[in-house]
This record gives structure tokens, C-alpha cells and sequence, in this order.
């Protein structure tokens, strides 16, 4: 895990509050190793200073992580942070109704809301299973536009990302149409989001099930990247569904190193 991974993990774990100018320079220079005194003397800052800003950094990671942070156990903290979060999202299944009988999972269960833990009931997790892959392919067939803050959207996993990248202060343009030139010609190019960050463009595309990526599909990528395009990066429509804020922090983590 690079440090830059560690600090956008670390803002997740904070509902997504930016750390400022101190709290990142303490937590980039404690990662790396080095003491609040050397700190304090590469940054121009006073050791009292840096030290209490450190203290005080600690103890609101300690609450969003659930587990005492300090100084010399932030990368241990952080990877089992990382793997308590995938493994409660790998292993548990919440599916949720509004009482006008509207629902996310495609449910008709007016009023319900069902948890399934997949270790406990496994007849469980098959019916539910079910009702997500009925839901999947009622969205899929749908040629139904979802109105999101002016935007309008082909299916629920656009609008997941779609509100992940808003919360996160994330500048992005949604289905965008690109104009490229190829060995056959000037072509047009769909992208579901064009991604800034860090002063790099990423692209993110969402595949349904039924998608089928092939050469033509690998060669489009490699002419984007050729005219300027950092990252191109394709993610499946039932993850970006289901665990919209691991994909957003992935993407923006892999974008931010090229």
C-alpha cells in the first residue's frame, strides 16, 4: 500500500473529510517513518506544533477506525481497516424498502427489511441472490433514464458512482461522447465518467454482464490513452452497485500513481 492509497483510505474512513496541509504532511512523513523533531524540521514547523497536530490526527482516526491509532502502528491499522471493510462487504447483503413499496433491491416487499449474514443462512443468501440478479436484469433490459441532479443516467450503478464521486468533491463529467481518430477513421467513444484528480484525466467505464470486451474494444483503449488519457478502467455494473465508495477509492488510488 503507498501513502497515497493510505491517505485516500484514510479520508474514506473520515466520511470523506480532505486532511489539511499538517495532518497530510504528519501522516506522509509518520508513514515513511520519520520522527515528530525531523518532521518538524523539514516541514519549518515548530516540534510542539507538529506533535500536537499529530495527537489530535491520531485520535479522530482512532474513532473512524475503530481501533487506537498512533503513530508507529498507522500501516498495521489501516490494512486490517482495509480488510475488516472488504470482508463485511464481501460476506453481508443488506437489502432495503421504502414504505411506499418502492424498493432498491427490485423487491416487492412494501415496508421489509431483510439481512442476510452469508456464513449463518446460506438458503438465505441463495433467495436473495435471486431477487439481485432478477433486479440486475430488470435494470438491464430498462430502458428507463434516471434523473440525478440534472444528469440523466442508464442505470442504478451510474448513480451510485455517480454520487460516491459528488460526495468526494470529485470533478467528473458522465456519459460523455468522445471524437477520436482510428486506423478506420474518426470514430465516436462512449465513456460513462471522465474522472479529474491530481491533475490527471481517468476514464471508468461500467460493463454489464452482457458485455464483451474484445480486440477493437483493447485497441480503442490504447488509441484514449495515446491521446492523453491517464487511466482507462472497466468495472463490472453489479460492484459498482453494490460497493460504489471501494470502487471510487480504487480507481482514484490507481489514477494518482500513473
Amino acid at each position: 500500500m503507498t501513502v497515497d492509497e493510505a491517505i485516500t483510505i484514510a479520508e474514506t474512513a473520515l466520511n470523506y473529510d480532505r486532511l489539511n496541509k499538517v495532518q497530510e504532511i504528519v501522516f506522509r512523513q509518520s508513514w515513511e517513518g520519520q520522527s515528530y523533531i525531523e518532521i518538524a524540521k523539514t516541514a519549518g514547523y515548530e516540534y510542539d506544533y507538529i506533535k500536537d497536530a499529530g495527537a489530535k490526527l491520531w485520535k479522530l482516526l482512532s474513532k473512524a477506525l475503530d481501533e487506537k491509532v498512533k503513530k508507529d502502528n498507522l500501516k498495521s491499522v489501516l490494512k486490517r481497516y482495509l480488510r475488516r471493510s472488504q470482508v463485511n462487504l464481501q460476506r453481508n447483503l443488506t437489502i432495503e424498502v421504502n414504505l411506499s413499496g418502492a424498493n432498491l433491491s427490485g423487491a416487492n416487499l412494501s415496508g421489509a427489511r431483510l439481512f442476510a449474514n452469508l456464513n449463518e443462512a446460506d438458503y438465505v443468501q441463495a433467495d436473495l441472490d435471486k431477487i439481485t440478479s432478477n433486479n440486475e436484469t430488470e435494470l438491464s433490459n430498462s430502458n428507463k433514464e434516471i434523473d440525478w441532479n440534472g444528469f440523466c443516467f442508464h442505470c442504478d450503478a451510474q448513480v451510485k458512482i455517480a454520487e460516491i464521486l459528488d460526495r468526494t468533491s470529485t470533478l467528473f463529467i458522465p456519459n460523455s461522447q468522445l471524437r477520436l481518430a482510428t486506423p478506420e477513421g474518426r470514430q465516436n467513444q462512449e465513456a460513462d465518467f471522465l474522472i479529474f484528480h491530481q491533475n490527471k484525466l481517468g476514464m471508468l467505464k461500467i460493463d454489464s454482464e452482457s458485455s464483451d470486451r474484445n480486440a477493437t474494444e483493447d485497441e480503442m483503449c490504447g488509441l484514449l490513452i495515446d491521446s492523453g488519457i491517464s487511466l482507462i478502467k472497466h468495472y463490472d455494473s453489479t460492484r459498482c452497485s453494490q460497493q460504489p465508495d471501494l470502487v471510487v477509492q480504487e480507481f482514484l488510488a490507481i489514477l494518482s500513481q500513473k
